[in-house]
């Protein structure tokens, strides 16, 4: 069997009544004669939770970047929500209702927890400065935000009093009071103790519930359990896609990347 029937099959184990949200076509990124991405079909129904994974160097962040339009694509379409988005800006695509954490928290320091909120809302409709003058309207959606997730921390604490935890948890409250529905979450339990790592992955899930969730994450037990379906990639490519436990049964992923799984 090919790499392009495994990852054909793979995908028709998990097919969803869900109308699609995010999908790539033939998405690929060069850099010069490097093909970081190659290639990249994804097709991601509305409420999913889906990761992706594979070796470093596989084009995991490249490709996150290019969902993102923090890197233009060199070939291909990215269409959201039925609209073509390919060559959209970042900031463009946070208006159309994507948001995006980075694997090391986007924070502003000196600022507090409830400032960076309300920078965030911001952002969506204006841009990220902190000298402007206030909105109520962000401010009112700052508040809101806490209000109905919990976190532990005080909404006048500066940023960088607060644990890696937390920082990690303040990115995804600030991804989140966007209200988008597409969230991509980039190595969320990088850095973070194991001990803690299971805690942040249920922060996220009880947070992100009725979103669509892109993950990118290094643990792989973690996305086995959280998981709808996963996408694998190698050397940019798709290798394998599908349910948790049809991944775990794919010998060309046992080949390529998941070793003892």
């Amino acid at each position: 069997m090919t790499t392009a029937e495994t990852a054909s099959e793979g995908t028709n184990t998990a097919e969803s009544a869900e109308p699609v949200l995010l999908r790539t076509e033939n998405l690929t990124r060069q850099f010069g004669s490097l093909v970081a991405v190659n290639d990249v079909n994804l097709s991601i129904p509305r409420g999913e939770f889906h990761s992706i994974i594979g070796p470093n160097g596989a084009g995991k962040t490249t490709l996150f970047n290019m969902l993102a339009g923090t890197l233009p694509e060199s070939e291909g379409r990215v269409v959201f929500d039925g609209d073509e988005i390919t060559g959209l800006k970042d900031y463009e695509r946070v208006q159309r209702g994507i948001s995006r954490a980075f694997q090391t928290p986007q924070l502003f320091p000196g600022l507090t927890v409830l400032e960076n909120l309300r920078l965030a809302v911001q952002a969506q409709n204006q841009s990220f400065n902190p000298l402007k003058k206030t909105d109520p309207a962000h401010e009112r959606r700052a508040h809101e935000v806490l209000e109905q997730i919990k976190f532990d921390a005080d909404p006048g604490q500066a940023t960088e009093n607060l644990s890696h935890g937390n920082k990690k948890k303040l990115e995804l409250l600030m991804s989140l009071s966007v209200d988008p529905d597409l969230l991509l979450l980039d190595e969320p339990t990088s850095g973070v103790s194991h001990a803690d790592s299971e805690s942040l992955m249920e922060f996220i899930s009880k947070t992100s519930r009725e979103r669509t969730v892109l993950l990118i994450e290094h643990n792989v037990d973690l996305v086995l359990e959280y998981s709808d379906r996963i996408t694998v990639l190698n050397r940019g490519e798709v290798i394998s896609q599908g349910t948790p436990s049809y991944i775990t049964d794919d010998e060309t992923v046992q080949d390529a990347y998941m070793g003892s799984y």
